[in-house]
């Protein structure tokens, strides 16, 4: 299907829904009509027609078609003139282009990263680079996000997951007919202000070529490069695809494997009602390729005679509710955060987020207890109502010392959830610097500050900055905080010590009753390896979620090792504070309110005896 070039010229393949006519049109590099063809005219079965341009067309030719005198856009075309500009209203539909597969790929393939080891971040392509801020030379574009794989490195994420990047019409059109391939760009409205950006792109599109207007004139070289690179420095790429009803379920499995070799992408985020999962599973040409889903029935996909994806991952806002609930202190939390902290499935794997591109982002989060999407232009009546945020006080914009110190250690705490969890953290873009949407929990239509990333360099925006940068770093060090499997929650290695165990104000006793809000994790080390002969450290993460401060009573680790404060997300001067008050080698930790204090095991030495009986120690942050 679409334009294809064949040794006796160029096949053009459509099946439009059509009433009386439909025509296909060839222009010249000029965009004069050099030919065209009445399609009915050659029609094969099922809607499909067909015909064969013989000879050499001009270099630099395009074609469109006209469905009933209006051009309409071709579902299969793989490459365009990337003339029109996103957001430009009044410019027509770029003309196809035919696609030239030819790109120099090198070495290049799929990484095929482990789940384990992936720390993924979301991006909008546009949105992400489009700011002056962002101090790229190509700004909302495919070959920006490449200039900003230096920062992803430094930042320590291994995985982009792309919002739509594929071809839509990011214009939402009064009376527009639901389908993409029925779309009018003749009969526009006289005010330009009646329309709004379907900034996101959750739309029918062409699923086949990338958007023109996120390129600077070549979107299947620039896009490619873009992945090329990212492959280079260590980062795979997915990318969300999201498919109405009213695209044929049968098309899916091609556009996934389309994408994936021609692309080298290196799995999919689908989206959609009554998506055919059970096959894309079974399809033993995207086995190396990441499936993301909402959901999977895993035993229906499992059922299949042809097995299934073991890349298969559920990406869903459980993790994200219930740690948000948890976050702000909501009574009877606890035992589900645990749940959710744990949970890491070996056969279906799950991907953990805090935000998404719909709600409030981290500073956000924090900072509102409503939402404010006014600007949205429907009376505030769209976007979430329900979003588990805590605004610490004051609502929006606070100069209070102790609002703005509270919001800090709040986004912190956040972000100990996120990527302390097991299963694959998957941070929104922006958060980790605190990008802001000024309450907006619905940006689809903003294509301006609102929705765009804005690149801060306040101290603040440098503080979390770092922190985040700090858990990435120290999750992807040790093994142990991101194991292949779920934790058991046993002793199977006969080792003394089971691989997670839960601790309260008493070590090895927790207690989970409905107003409790803190709880100690204890994580054994000798069930990872450092080396092949060095065992991985002790964790243990105090987790205070209480308006009061909490002390915890700190198990005994094995002979030689002593615990010491990895970091706390409190302020200096509030630190949590380690006792010497039970037995030898054993103590307690006080952490401070909404806190949460990250112990780890060291060697116990003369130095860290002495400092053990003493009140406290300095504190590491």
């Amino acid at each position: 299907m679409g334009a294809v070039k064949m040794a006796e010229g160029v096949q053009f393949s459509v099946a439009l829904p059509y009433r009386n006519t439909l025509e296909l049109f060839i222009f010249n590099d000029q965009g004069k009509v050099i030919d065209h063809v009445n399609m009915p005219d050659h029609a094969l079965a099922s809607g499909v027609c067909s015909c064969l341009i013989h000879g050499k067309l001009p270099d630099g030719f395009s074609y469109a078609y006209e469905a009933d005198g209006i051009k309409v856009c071709d579902p299969f075309m793989k490459n365009s003139t990337a003339a029109r500009k996103f957001g430009d209203a009044e410019g027509t539909l770029d003309n196809a282009k035919l696609y030239e597969a030819e790109f120099d790929w090198g070495d290049d393939r799929p990484l095929c990263l482990p789940y384990n080891s992936i720390i993924a971040y979301q991006v909008h392509v546009r949105g992400f680079t489009n700011h002056t801020s962002s101090r790229v030379r190509h700004k909302g574009k495919f070959s920006g996000l490449t200039e900003k794989i230096p920062y992803l490195m430094d930042l320590g994420v291994n995985q982009v997951v792309l919002m739509p990047s594929y071809e839509f019409d990011e214009i939402i059109r009064p009376q527009k007919a639901l389908s993409m391939d029925r779309i009018d760009y003749k009969a526009l409205p006289g005010k330009k202000e009646e329309y709004k950006i379907n900034f996101w792109g959750f739309t029918e599109g062409c699923y086949y070529m990338p958007k023109a207007s996120y390129s600077d004139g070549d979107p299947v070289r620039e896009f490619k490069t873009m992945v090329k690179d990212l492959h280079a420095a260590g980062i795979e790429v997915i990318m969300r695809m999201y498919f109405p009803d009213t695209v044929n379920r049968a098309y899916i499995p091609d556009i996934l494997k389309f994408w994936a070799y021609e692309y080298h992408v290196d799995g999919f985020f689908v989206m959609g009602d009554d998506l055919p999962m059970d096959i894309i599973a079974a399809d033993m040409f995207l086995r190396d390729r990441k499936i993301y889903n909402i959901f999977f029935d895993k035993d229906a996909v499992t059922r299949r005679k042809y097995g299934y994806n073991h890349n298969m991952a559920f990406v869903n806002p459980d993790f994200m509710n219930v740690c948000r609930k948890y976050l702000k202190s909501d009574e009877n939390q606890l035992s589900d955060f645990l749940y959710r902290q744990r949970l890491n499935p070996a056969d279906v794997h799950t991907v953990n987020y805090i935000t998404d591109y719909y709600g409030f982002t981290l500073k956000d989060l924090v900072t509102f207890d409503y939402k404010h999407n006014e600007d949205n232009k429907e009376d505030n009546r769209d976007g979430e109502n329900f979003n588990y945020s805590w605004n610490c006080g004051v609502e929006g914009v606070s100069r209070k010392r102790s609002v703005i110190s509270l919001r800090m250690k709040q986004m912190k705490n956040a972000l100990v959830f996120l990527l302390l969890s097991q299963g694959v953290p998957m941070i929104c873009a922006g958060d980790e610097f605190a990008n802001t949407q000024m309450g907006n929990n619905n940006t689809y239509c903003q294509d301006n500050e609102i929705g765009w990333v804005v690149w801060k360099t306040s101290k603040h925006s440098q503080e979390i900055y770092d922190f985040t940068k700090m858990l990435i770093s120290l999750r992807r060090e040790h093994p142990i905080l991101h194991p292949e499997r779920e934790f058991r929650l046993m002793d199977y290695a006969s080792c003394g010590f089971p691989d997670l165990s839960y601790h309260g104000d008493m070590a090895w006793n927790p207690r989970f009753e409905n107003h409790l809000r803190h709880i100690g994790i204890m994580i054994c080390g000798k069930y990872a390896r450092l080396t092949r002969i060095k065992e991985d450290d002790f964790f243990y993460i105090a987790y205070n979620m209480h308006w009061e401060d909490h002390t915890f009573a700190l198990p005994k680790l094995p002979k030689g090792l002593a615990w010491t404060v990895c970091f706390a997300t409190c302020e200096k001067g509030a630190a949590a504070v380690i006792h010497d008050t039970l037995k030898e080698n054993e103590g307690s930790v006080t952490v401070p309110d909404r806190c949460i204090c990250v112990l780890r095991s060291g060697e116990q030495t003369d130095d860290k005896k002495s400092d053990l009986k003493a009140d406290d120690i300095t504190d590491k942050i």
